[in-house]
């Protein structure tokens, strides 16, 4: 055991009050994610104090040490699990349900960091329909004490301290490059994974093997502290989704949280004091199990209501987590912390975690292998589940994923060729954009055999072909690389004559408003035109005699609308906030199809779906029983024939 210090349950107050607020209230504490980094410091700096004392005695047991990590870990957790997964069965539509089985897994073999990274990224906004995306900081946490256990007590035992302190230093540079280089080529992966995040453990570890030199006066002592409530505190406020993060980004908080340790170390500072006054302990106290509740409960009422929580109803939320973390920490945590209330011995505690974990991950995977519970759901259930799988069928051959190694090369043309062959050989329409390109194949594919034309797919994914005119952005290039493969390709067909263009124009136009100086929407319209004419210029360079049909943006949506009315249909609240309901673009869509409108001339063409689906700011999600999307954003089969046939008419003029 090392002594009990309370300025550090003070700083595990401001760590996981950061993250509670954040989640709660995004715009309030804006950077409050970092109160995770601060943990990671936190753990490192404890286990592998205990690990460094324990084997300098010479009486470190791998055992003991894997009892206590499950005597703290596991109750709490079990009990979380099993609330959440009550309640997923009775929230969640089967493919959410599937997913969260796939959570639940990871959770029980701590792996749920490696499942998010496959599934989402944290900050992305499917994340906020994941009741269990909190645990991958747990998963990281365990995975670093697979290896470390072993490593630091066999070179705790030498003479010499000086090969465990190099190893941990050298351990915290190679991974903070990791990090570094990490976040510009795999940014999902770098958040969510161990070798990137185990410097952040490892700064940690160098406090508790003294690799970082004392501190032996009282007034750097004080000024220390101060620092690093400052480095914690003002990421906090100005960091935000938008940051690329770790990185060099995470430094400030975990240099922050290593200063508080270090700076407390001999004797009390100002702000240790601070984080020692009576409440701010006792939220300390009961962090973990404030942190373990306060996602689900955030989670799970939004999903059920089919929108987002009311400040009240936040509020609320978070304090029925703040109560449960109370009743958790006193009732489950404190009888099997330590010996506990209820002694058990060391072969029960590891044969008994072994057999929970083993239930939970196999009701993960029953979740997973019954598609969500899918055959005991109503049949109204079952038909909107079924809407998430309505997406275009060529878009696993056609449809590239913007990633370092698909280098801009397009799909099989005998897979992405759709519609009646002519007398002529090759294609006549190049279906050309994003994502909101994709989604009009299926209507188009079918219009094509009706029209006797033949039109081909190439598409590319996560960014606007608009983005080569506005800036040279490295990790868009494989995008800008299929366009213009795409085009070279084309100008060799006999008979090409139409290139139909889509993206999500509104979406574009947000985001060069976000980009300019002051906001400017003036000039980022006056951008957005130019970078239509762009266009333009871009296919004609390529097929001088090309029209060109422009497609205006389709309305997208705060959630995904097939699961909104799974939802709907699986509690019981009815459906009429997902059949009709104001989109998020309902400003920028309409600005964007005006600027679009402009560009009518000169052998261009502009389609504005908008108005086959909206009335107002309220737009239709649903048409003779058929859900029109197949996520929050992008049109289902059936939505995709809607927009097909002024495009078809267009194509025809």
């Amino acid at each position: 055991m090392i002594k009990y210090r309370p300025d550090i349950d003070g700083l595990r107050t401001i760590a996981v009050g950061g993250v509670v607020l954040f989640h709660a209230f995004p715009w309030l504490l804006s950077g409050g994610f970092v109160g995770v980094d601060v943990f990671f410091v936190l753990s490192g700096y404890l286990i592998t104090s205990i690990i460094f004392g324990e084997a300098q005695r010479g009486d470190f047991s791998i055992a003991r040490f894997y009892e206590r990590r499950f005597r703290r870990i596991l109750p709490a957790l079990v009990l979380v699990a099993l609330a959440t997964t009550v309640a997923a069965i009775v929230i969640l539509s089967p493919s959410e349900l599937d997913d969260y089985g796939k959570s639940l897994f990871g959770v029980a073999t701590f792996t749920a960091n490696f499942v998010f990274w496959w599934d989402t990224g944290y900050f992305a906004s499917e994340a906020l329909d994941r009741p269990l995306l909190h645990t991958w900081s747990l998963a990281v946490e365990e995975q670093f004490y697979i290896l470390w256990p072993l490593i630091v007590p066999m070179l705790a035992r030498r003479k010499s301290a000086r090969p465990l302190r190099a190893f941990v230093v050298a351990t915290v540079i190679v991974s903070l490059l990791l990090s570094i280089v990490g976040l510009q080529l795999y940014p999902e992966a770098t958040f969510y994974m161990l070798p990137t995040r185990a410097w952040e453990l490892g700064l940690g570890a160098m406090l508790a093997v003294r690799a970082i030199p004392a501190i032996r006066t009282a007034m750097v002592r004080e000024t220390a502290a101060i620092l690093g409530l400052l480095l914690i505190l003002v990421p906090m406020v100005m960091y935000s989704e938008a940051m690329p993060f770790p990185g060099l980004a995470a430094l400030p908080p975990c240099l922050g949280a290593v200063l508080i340790i270090h700076a407390g170390d001999k004797s009390s500072t100002l702000a240790g004091r601070a984080l020692s006054v009576g409440p701010v302990l006792y939220v300390g106290l009961i962090s973990y199990s404030l942190y373990l509740w306060h996602w689900p409960w955030l989670v799970l009422p939004r999903i059920a209501l089919g929108r987002p929580l009311t400040a009240i109803e936040t509020i609320a939320a978070v304090g029925m987590a703040f109560v449960l973390a109370i009743l958790s920490t006193k009732f489950v945590e404190a009888r099997f912390r330590g010996r506990g209330a209820w002694p058990v011995s060391r072969a029960k505690v590891l044969g008994a975690s072994a057999g929970i974990a083993g239930v939970l991950a196999v009701a993960g995977m029953t979740l997973v292998k019954t598609d969500g519970l899918r055959a005991i759901s109503g049949p109204a259930v079952q038909v909107a589940d079924r809407a998430n799988d309505a997406f275009n069928p060529r878009r696993p051959n056609c449809h590239m994923e913007r990633t370092p190694a698909s280098n801009g090369t397009l799909g099989h043309a005998d897979k992405c060729i759709a519609g009646r062959p002519d007398a002529v050989t090759g294609y006549d329409v190049l279906l050309w954009g994003d994502s909101h390109a994709d989604h009009l194949m299926p209507g188009l594919a079918s219009m094509a055999k009706e029209g006797n034309f033949e039109i081909r797919q190439t598409t590319a994914s996560g960014c606007s072909p608009i983005l080569r005119f506005i800036a040279y952005i490295p990790k868009l290039a494989p995008c800008t690389a299929s366009y213009q493969n795409a085009l070279e390709e084309a100008a060799r067909q006999a008979d090409i004559d139409t290139v139909v263009v889509s993206s999500s124009w509104s979406a574009v136009l947000a985001s060069l408003t976000a980009t300019t100086a002051n906001n400017d929407p003036e000039l980022a319209e006056r951008q957005f035109a130019d970078g239509l004419r762009y266009i333009v210029r871009w296919i004609h360079s390529e097929i001088p005699k090309a029209r060109i049909v422009f497609v205006g943006s389709t309305p997208d949506y705060d959630l995904s609308l097939p699961k909104c009315f799974a939802r709907a249909a699986k509690v019981g609240f009815g459906d009429s906030a997902c059949a009709a309901r104001e989109p998020n673009d309902h400003i920028w869509g309409p600005k964007a199809d005006k600027i679009l409108a402009t560009m009518r001339d000169n052998g261009v063409t502009v389609v504005l779906p908008r108005s086959a689906f909206c009335k107002g700011d309220i737009c239709k999600t649903r048409q003779d029983g058929h859900i029109l999307y197949y996520d929050d954003d992008h049109l289902s089969i059936d939505g995709s024939k809607i927009v097909a046939r002024p495009i078809m008419a267009a194509i025809r003029s």
